[in-house]
């Protein structure tokens, strides 16, 4: 078999088909969960506002229009992180028609930089309950103690520790519908997500899609049918741990940033050792600008 001597060029465009195709064939989670967004500076940077009061009613402003100041909320700080893969082929695989072997190779490439992505994504919930991971109020997401604002040190929390059943689960929806902004005013959350690892997907299909009350034997509808998402992820770690979510607010405050995307890159054959180095590069940083998107349960206590 002739190879040409530009041998690690023209396969290059073969390979990258290969690690394209198989990177969208993997269920994204950091799609599924965050706003994904493109970036085009070393860091990103959000600056949390409170919120306005009520309207007030024309008489009692002197029928004028009543202007109110909007308080500063926290900064949320998105630095992005480099990270690296590479893989080698010897030329002889080429000789030897081992196509087989370097479609292997260039998979694994794929399957690493699918694996770091969604670790990432996933590593937000993972350090949920972790106060040395705290978000941009200094503790950590799911949390006893969320402040309202730079201001007002009143707290409010997100955080439980009961096990996944429909009781716990209306327990968070109740919680969640008591938070209020900086103002005092209500947040008007809507509990439309349950977040899940694959240990838990079967109790949160039974709460989610049961025809009757679940846990009970009494002849009541099930009140949750219809109204919540399930979303098993297969890259969080605790086999207790789950989330309520306002999907609306997650996509307001969730989000993923990428300044470099991962895509196949190839480095000259080095002329000595006759092997064609191949590699992915990707920068990115993942995280969340406000806490009031979630409630959090360690699912320590039956």
């Amino acid at each position: 078999m002739m190879v040409s001597d530009n041998w690690d060029e023209l396969m290059l465009p073969g390979l990258r088909t290969i690690f394209n195709k198989h990177l969208k064939k993997k269920k994204d989670y950091v799609a599924e969960l965050f706003t994904v967004e493109n970036s085009t500076k070393q860091a990103e940077y959000n600056q949390g506002t409170g919120s306005l009061g009520m309207m007030d009613e024309w008489e009692a402003s002197n029928n004028q229009v009543s202007y109110e100041d909007v308080n500063k909320g926290y900064k949320a700080t998105y630095i992005h992180k480099k990270y690296s893969k590479g893989l080698t082929i010897e030329r002889e695989l080429v000789e030897d028609d081992q196509y087989g072997e370097i479609k292997k190779k260039v998979r694994l490439l794929t399957q690493t930089v699918y694996y770091t992505r969604q670790y990432y994504g996933a590593l937000i919930f993972n350090q949920a309950f972790n106060a040395t991971y705290a978000g941009p109020d200094a503790v950590a997401l799911c949390s006893a103690s969320h402040p309202n604002s730079p201001v007002d040190a009143t707290v409010q929390s997100n955080v439980g520790t009961g096990v996944l059943n429909a009781t716990n689960l209306e327990l968070a929806r109740l919680a969640m519908k008591g938070w209020k902004d900086d103002k005092g005013n209500l947040l008007a959350i809507t509990p439309d997500t349950l977040l899940v690892p694959p240990g838990l997907r079967k109790a949160a299909l039974v709460i989610a899609d049961s025809t009757g009350e679940p846990d009970t034997s009494d002849n009541n509808i099930n009140i949750w049918k219809g109204s919540v998402n399930v979303i098993e992820c297969d890259f969080l770690t605790s086999s207790t741990a789950w989330w309520l979510l306002d999907r609306e607010r997650m996509a307001a405050f969730l989000h993923w940033y990428d300044r470099r995307k991962a895509k196949l890159e190839m480095d000259k054959e080095n002329f000595n050792s006759e092997v064609a180095a191949y590699k992915t590069v990707a920068r990115f940083k993942a995280g969340f600008d406000d806490w009031s998107f979630c409630w959090g349960s360690t699912g320590t206590v039956a």
